[in-house]
């Protein structure tokens, strides 16, 4: 039986790619990773010596990697040595993105990662609106994963299905078991922070209540950040001071 989430109607209707021809930064470490036969995914580190872990960052769709250029500097100052990741298909990566690639490319690029020793011993992930899905993926799966940051994200894929104009009723249990954020949070034990937006209209904050409630973290903390919604995140004055918070505690 075939899965709506393998569909063409609902993959295109999800991913909005778009190319990267922004100038490469200075000290960055250009990273691209085999994730299929001639598929590759574009990652960028930007090196920071005085920096205490690694942050695997996967942006929101319709964001590519150089649209992090400017802000490694203020995730260095927090302590995190900033990794952006593409999808298939952003930026400079090649294929085309689809929702179960880009949760079985994650474990390709953690352990790409890990093996070339692009990665300090300690590893935190953050996932962006769509990025949580690879997020949670990497979370749930792994025990090497010291901390994980949720913006944005969703809950449940029957509205994530809805969103794209589609119609779905039910869902698989093998279905729910790879694309249900909020049964696949259940799995992770690392401390967990989800952040959300008071005001978002794109994915409603109790998704990431949902979220919350149902994830298996002892240590877990939920923030919803007044006066913002989905793509202003970072204008709350309690963003970085929150987000630093975690990173502190790690």
């Amino acid at each position: 039986m075939s899965s709506i989430f393998d569909s063409q109607a609902f993959n295109a209707n999800l991913f909005f790619p778009r190319g990267d021809t922004a100038l490469t930064p200075d000290n960055s470490d250009e990273i691209k990773v085999e994730v299929a036969p001639e598929t590759f995914i574009h990652i960028r580190r930007h090196p920071s010596p005085k920096a205490r872990f690694s942050l695997l960052f996967f942006h929101g769709n319709g964001e590519i990697v150089s649209d992090y250029d400017n802000l490694a500097g203020h995730f260095n100052a927090m302590g995190a040595e900033l990794i952006v990741a593409d999808f298939r298909g952003y930026g400079q990566s090649t294929g085309a993105p689809t929702l179960r690639a880009a949760l079985e490319d994650v474990h390709k690029i953690f352990d790409h990662l890990k093996s070339n020793n692009k990665f300090k011993e300690k590893v935190c992930i953050m996932g962006r609106s769509l990025g949580s899905a690879p997020t949670l993926e990497l979370c749930a799966r792994r025990s090497d994963v010291a901390g994980c940051v949720l913006e944005s994200g969703y809950a449940d894929p029957i509205p994530l299905v809805e969103r794209r104009g589609l119609k779905v009723d039910n869902i698989t249990p093998e279905e729910n078991a790879v694309f249900n954020n909020s049964q696949k949070i259940r799995s992770v034990k690392c401390p967990l922070f989800i952040m959300h937006g008071a005001d978002d209209f794109l994915i409603a904050p109790h998704e990431a209540k949902l979220n919350y409630d149902n994830a298996g973290s002892k240590l877990k903390h939920l923030e919803i950040l007044e006066g913002v919604g989905h793509n202003d995140m970072m204008m709350a004055p309690a963003y970085f001071t929150s987000l630093k918070r975690f990173f502190d505690s790690l």
